[in-house]
């Protein structure tokens, strides 16, 4: 059985740069609670009332589309946070969250997140931050589901994997892969048979090896020259 990794609030990236007063302010109004695989925190258009942050577990924010399609917009790992709310009141949830596996989360509650928000200056900086990485991966969702070629789209999508490995300065082209096909399907909007029949497709062409939760890259300049044609 795979261990679970948990964090401490204090690993949080969200809160990092806070002083001990600021910080302890914050820990006082975190509020724990765990969810089984499946289980949904929020559901999309309800009213805003909290935020959370994973502590243990993934869980991942989606919507629906008008055809009930599933579209994942997010999977996030411990330490990452749904934050979207930039300080106001009023707000709804533009998307579902759902436990991708067994977590923990900790929920702030509104009242307490924009007071705290507002108040601190280091929070709004990290805020910021965190909407420019979002707004950098929701135009990369975009331009992958604009693909019309599905084989297109998972291609651009390990591209941008590799892309993104090689940015954390990470050595070799073996792509760490924490979710499962059916996840990996849900993000290009495809079907899973169709995910499985590409990859080996890809494997066949001497493209990529497919390891146990690992793609290891073989041919970098050929998925390019396919994503081109």
């Amino acid at each position: 059985m795979r261990t679970r990794v948990a964090i401490s609030a204090e690993d949080v990236p969200f809160f990092r740069g806070l002083s001990k007063e600021e910080f302890s302010s914050i820990r006082q109004c975190l509020r724990e609670k765990s969810f089984e695989k499946g289980e949904a925190l929020f559901m999309e258009g309800n009213s805003c009332e909290k935020v959370f942050f994973v502590k243990s577990g993934r869980v991942k924010l989606y919507r629906i589309s008008s055809s009930g399609r599933e579209q994942i917009l997010e999977t996030l790992a411990p330490g990452d946070t749904c934050a979207c709310n930039p300080g106001s009141q009023s707000w709804s949830c533009a998307s579902t969250a759902e436990a991708v596996t067994a977590c923990t989360v900790w929920f702030l509650s509104r009242t307490d997140y924009v007071r705290m928000v507002q108040a601190s200056s280091t929070l709004a900086r990290t805020l910021n931050r965190l909407f420019a990485g979002r707004l950098k991966c929701f135009s990369a969702l975009i331009e992958e589901v604009s693909l019309k070629d599905s084989k297109k789209r998972l291609i651009k999508f390990l591209l941008d994997m590799l892309a993104e490995h090689r940015g954390r300065g990470a050595k070799g082209d073996a792509l760490s892969i924490s979710f499962t096909r059916e996840e990996l399907a849900q993000r290009i909007g495809v079907v899973r048979e169709t995910v499985a029949r590409q990859l080996y497709e890809l494997r066949r062409l001497r493209l990529i090896e497919i390891r146990p939760r690992q793609i290891l890259i073989r041919d970098k300049e050929g998925l390019e020259k396919l994503l081109e044609k």
